[in-house]
């Protein structure tokens, strides 16, 4: 029993310690300073250089002020679980964006690719009688 007590003050102690070594303004996760982006915000796709990603991000935020976007906005909130609502949003942020600016285009391929990245069929649950697919 006082092995098992010696034993759990040595880690206490030691974690505080190993606390007050670190710096008091290191950063928190790996987020930059400055960009803490919202919750949904999408994230920069690395094939996305700089001043296109300004470009978009300036677009989607007039974007917001677009009467369909805020049709859309206002059903999604209305039933934050409907999934056709949330659908529609994002299709109606997609369109005003590129009538903005139609080059963004290649933005939205690109987050798309970054979205699908390490999604598949590996541990998903699979329907009755369907086969997995061939590599």
């Amino acid at each position: 029993m006082k092995l098992k007590l010696a034993f759990l003050l040595a880690l206490i102690s030691s974690a505080g310690l190993i606390a007050a070594d670190a710096p008091a303004d290191a950063p928190k996760g790996d987020a930059k300073k400055g960009e803490k982006g919202k919750k949904g915000a999408p994230q920069k796709p690395e094939s996305v250089d700089e001043a296109t990603w300004k470009k978009f991000l300036d677009a989607s935020k007039a974007a917001s002020n677009d009467a369909a976007v805020k049709s859309a906005e206002e059903k999604a909130k209305a039933d934050p679980k409907d999934a056709d609502a949330r659908k529609a949003l994002m299709e109606a942020r997609k369109a005003a964006v590129l009538k903005a600016d139609a080059s963004l285009e290649s933005v939205f391929k690109a987050l798309e690719e970054a979205h699908g990245k390490g999604k598949g069929d590996k541990g998903g649950k699979k329907k009755k009688g369907e086969e997995p697919a061939a590599k």
